[in-house]
C-alpha cells in the first residue's frame, strides 16, 4: 500500500469514529435517566446530559420527612442522577470510539 493509500485509509477510519462518538453522544444525550430518592421519597428524573427533567414524590413517605430530611434526599438523588447521566454518556461515547478503532 502506498503513502496515499495508508493517508486515505486513516482519514475514512478517522472519519467512521467521529461519527460514532457523534451519534453515542447524541444517543446519551437524548435518553433519561431515573433514579430513586431513597426512603421511598420517590424518583427523580434527568435527561441524558443531567438536566432535570422531574422530581415525583411519593405523597405517604413525604409526611413522615422534616422539611430538611426531604430537602436533603432530593438534593442528594438530583446530584446522583446528574452524575450518572454524565458518566454514562462518557461510557457511551468512550466505547463508541474503542469499537470502531476495533475494527
Amino acid at each position: 500500500m502506498n503513502r496515499e493509500e495508508e493517508l486515505y485509509h486513516l482519514a475514512k477510519e478517522i472519519d467512521a469514529r467521529l461519527a460514532a462518538v457523534e451519534q453515542a453522544a447524541a444517543a446519551g444525550s437524548s435518553l433519561p435517566l431515573v433514579l430513586n430518592i431513597g426512603a421511598g421519597l420517590g424518583t427523580v428524573t434527568v435527561d441524558g446530559s443531567g438536566g432535570l427533567v422531574s422530581v415525583d414524590l411519593v405523597r405517604e413517605a413525604v409526611t413522615a420527612q422534616t422539611g430538611a430530611s426531604l430537602a436533603g434526599h432530593v438534593l442528594r438523588a438530583i446530584c446522583n442522577a446528574e452524575s450518572a447521566a454524565s458518566t454514562r454518556r462518557k461510557t457511551m461515547v468512550d466505547a463508541a470510539a474503542r469499537e470502531v478503532g476495533a475494527r
